[in-house]
């Protein structure tokens, strides 16, 4: 019964809807008129069906919104870890920079040019107080030679090997130098402690000397150059004491002082330095734990041992 009735509505439908047809075939100004006049009408109608799914619409369109701008702030998350990266860098390389030109000012020793290389490693203990550089005989460093950073005298080279150096920094209990204090009224030794400050050894005139009095390199024939900066007088319970300018904690590049000749040659030749980095760190290892049974403090070597500041290749 119930398909015999959806049957014969169908029909209807069908008969209804040729008989439009067929009528706007024959009178269609008037049907275009009727169509006109119900337009208005079902305007209305279909307007205020739509109003309450209108919200519905706008939801979807907030939705679509809100995902576009979860991807596009993900997409400037990442933009900005980049961006901090780079600038990063930015500023690493203008320190770099910055220190390699200071380096470029320091050295004007006629007979002289320099070989900048990086720190490789440091030993700071209670025995042993040296680093280690990435420059060798392949760059004309010879045995005796000054080494300094921008802000003075860092020590002096004492095993070369073909691509790496050791540097006995100025605070080593070994470290011997002729200084140079105030205006050079006063010609004395300093040597180093062991600690931050360089003791004053031999000064003759020792009354002539005062606290902030600038302590140059007196000069060496065949080794330090006179008039290198070294640091200033300070008072200290065991009297007047040198206070270094460099700060050993911080080497990163210095200049190694060689003949010119030499230089010229090592950089005409394009020899690399490099490769027994592994045998003058063991060197730098046991000089370290030299003494050990009356080491005071530093722990372990390797943790005394250690990489210079970070820096961007």
């Amino acid at each position: 019964m119930g398909s015999r009735l959806k049957l014969a509505g169908g029909l209807l439908l069908v008969g209804f809807a040729l008989s439009l047809v067929v009528v706007g075939r024959i009178y269609p100004a008037e049907v275009a008129d009727v169509r006109m006049r119900l337009a208005g009408p079902l305007a209305s109608i279909l307007r205020v069906l739509q109003a309450p799914l209108e919200p519905l619409s706008q939801l979807g369109q907030r939705y679509s919104d809100y995902m576009n701008m979860q991807s596009e702030l993900a997409r400037l998350r990442n933009e900005n870890e980049e961006l901090k990266g780079w600038q990063w860098r930015a500023v690493e390389l203008e320190r770099q920079l910055a220190d390699l030109s200071a380096l470029s000012k320091v050295v004007s020793e006629p007979g002289l040019d320099y070989v900048t290389s990086r720190v490789v490693a440091r030993s700071i203990g209670a025995h042993s107080r040296s680093a280690l550089i990435g420059a060798g005989r392949g760059a004309g460093v010879r045995a005796g030679a000054a080494v300094l950073n921008q802000r003075g005298l860092v020590g002096s080279t004492y095993e070369v090997g073909p691509g790496t150096s050791r540097v006995r920094l100025l605070t080593d209990k070994t470290s011997r130098i002729l200084v140079s204090i105030g205006r050079g009224l006063v010609t004395a030794e300093a040597e180093g402690a062991g600690d931050e400050l360089l003791d004053i050894r031999d000064g003759g005139r020792m009354f002539d000397v005062a606290v902030g009095d600038e302590v140059r390199s007196a000069g060496e024939p065949g080794g330090v150059p006179r008039g290198l900066r070294i640091g200033r007088v300070v008072g200290s319970a065991k009297g007047m004491r040198i206070e270094p300018y460099v700060d050993f904690d911080r080497l990163d590049f210095v200049s190694v002082l060689v003949p010119a000749g030499l230089a010229s040659e090592a950089r005409g030749s394009g020899r690399e330095t490099g490769g027994d980095e592994a045998h003058l760190t063991a060197h730098l290892n046991e000089e370290a734990e030299g003494g050990s049974a009356n080491r005071v403090g530093g722990g372990p070597v390797a943790d005394r041992l250690v990489a210079p500041s970070r820096t961007v290749d």
